[in-house]
């Protein structure tokens, strides 16, 4: 697996946490693999709801950019 790039901190009440843990604990994951595998995922179902979108104004070319 190749090191992480950027490092984030967010702030969750005990009660999502203790959520989290325990589906991480079920996926034989660490909380925050779940929490990265969770945001992989919601990103590429959108990826996936999102329209085709032109690069750049005045073109003709409509295809999905990489997010």
């Amino acid at each position: 697996m190749k090191r992480a790039e950027k490092n984030v901190t967010v702030g969750m009440s005990k009660e999502l946490y203790s959520a989290l843990q325990r589906l991480a604990e079920e996926d034989c994951r660490s909380v925050p693999s779940y929490i990265r595998l969770v945001l992989r995922e919601h990103v590429e179902k959108k990826r996936r709801e999102l329209p085709p979108r032109c690069p750049r104004p005045g073109c003709t070319q409509w295809r999905r950019l990489p997010v």
